[in-house]
């Protein structure tokens, strides 16, 4: 079989975008399945969505041809996205899980994700690197002391410090060299009150020590796992990408994602920021996934999670019992969902993520100002 020809990732083709749904189907659709392929990972990162639940053993995953017979009854997938724990960890996880769901997603030409902290031999990587379309990494490492200290946060029996920064140095010099090899590497920074004071330092070290082809921008928000980091207040969050629009490298990619900046709130300085974020050069704002177009699957137990929102409405469904388009249908027809599924076609804005909602505009009901800005324009409500 051969493998279908995929448009290479770029400024004006980001296949994790929501919004290409509507584009292409008119309607939300299942687009992007995440996998958790591991529980395992050598870090144990403070700010990391799944750092409690890391184990020092992987049980058995379920059979490998269910799985894909899942993903063989999605018509619209477009990407997928393989995380943890850390999936380069096991070589036996490699072989027997990830190796299968990116050859499978090679050969039917969708998008891949691979979400690693970039610390382990860079063989591993190189092995798998044509099957990869972005590898993405957290960098949120102000210091090499952040490093240390966060980046092992949650880890009970501590490596050595010089352990600790071996694996720092490995993580750039990993991002240089793949760069260099062509592979699409792109990390992401949290803003929250650990990275706001060196952002322009995290900034040069992506860009010039790393050489990633993007960085993204995504601000932090509450969450247990997460809740000895301190997020930054709606005003901070503003002036913070204001400021760093002025000081970063222009002919690097920029993803803003799950930004809390909304057209319908009506706010003077948000128009302004929003329209400095738009007219910036090399510059994107994405509608953010979660919630939207799709799921988390759990390889060994078969659960399947709205990725990012567990903690709201946790297990939904298991793909030993049902097809991953039935669940996310059943998602979308949910009062949760239906409470935050809004759309404005003049701003191709798809509205907060249920975590930006609770955060920043718990009082806000976005159905209502979807409706208003509507009638603002003269849309046709879908």
């Amino acid at each position: 079989m051969s493998h279908l020809r995929k448009s290479p990732i770029s400024i004006q083709n980001d296949p994790w975008e929501a919004y290409l749904d509507i584009d292409k189907h008119g309607h939300l659709t299942l687009s992007n399945v995440e996998f958790t392929t591991t529980n395992l990972c050598n870090m144990r990162c403070s700010h990391c969505a799944v750092g409690y639940t890391l184990q020092t053993k992987d049980p058995n995953t379920l059979p490998m041809k269910l799985i894909l017979q899942r993903l063989d009854e999605i018509p619209t997938l477009r990407t997928i996205s393989i995380t943890g724990g850390e999936p380069m960890f096991s070589k036996k996880s490699i072989r027997e899980v990830v190796k299968p769901l990116i050859k499978y997603a090679y050969q039917r030409g969708i998008y891949v994700q691979m979400n690693s902290n970039l610390t382990l031999p860079l063989d591993r990587y190189l092995d798998i690197a044509e099957y990869i379309d972005v590898m993405h990494i957290s960098h949120n490492w102000g210091t090499r002391d952040t490093f240390a200290n966060i980046g092992f946060g949650a880890m009970q029996k501590q490596p050595p410090l010089k352990a600790k920064m071996q694996l720092y140095e490995q993580m750039i010099t990993n991002a240089n060299h793949l760069s260099e090899q062509g592979m699409f590497v792109s990390a992401e920074t949290m803003l929250n009150k650990s990275t706001q004071p060196h952002l322009e330092k995290i900034h040069h070290e992506v860009v010039y020590d790393m050489k990633c082809s993007r960085h993204e921008i995504h601000p932090m928000y509450p969450a247990d796992f997460a809740s000895q980091l301190e997020v930054l207040s709606l005003r901070e969050i503003k002036s913070t990408i204001d400021s760093l629009l002025d000081r970063r490298d222009p002919n690097t990619w920029m993803l803003f994602g799950t930004l809390p900046i909304f057209p319908c709130i009506g706010d003077e300085y948000d128009q302004q920021l929003l329209s400095k974020l738009q007219s910036a050069p090399n510059v994107t704002l994405r509608n953010d996934p979660d919630g939207r177009s799709r799921l988390n699957v759990n390889v060994f137990t078969g659960d399947v999670i709205v990725t990012d929102f567990g903690d709201e409405t946790g297990t939904i469904s298991n793909i030993q019992s049902d097809k991953l388009t039935d669940v996310f249908n059943q998602w979308l027809n949910s009062s949760l969902s239906q409470s935050i599924n809004c759309h404005c076609p003049k701003f191709k804005c798809l509205g907060p993520n249920l975590l930006v909602k609770n955060m920043y505009y718990p009082d806000k009901n976005f159905k209502v100002q979807e409706q208003l800005m509507h009638e603002k324009y003269h849309q046709v409500l879908m």
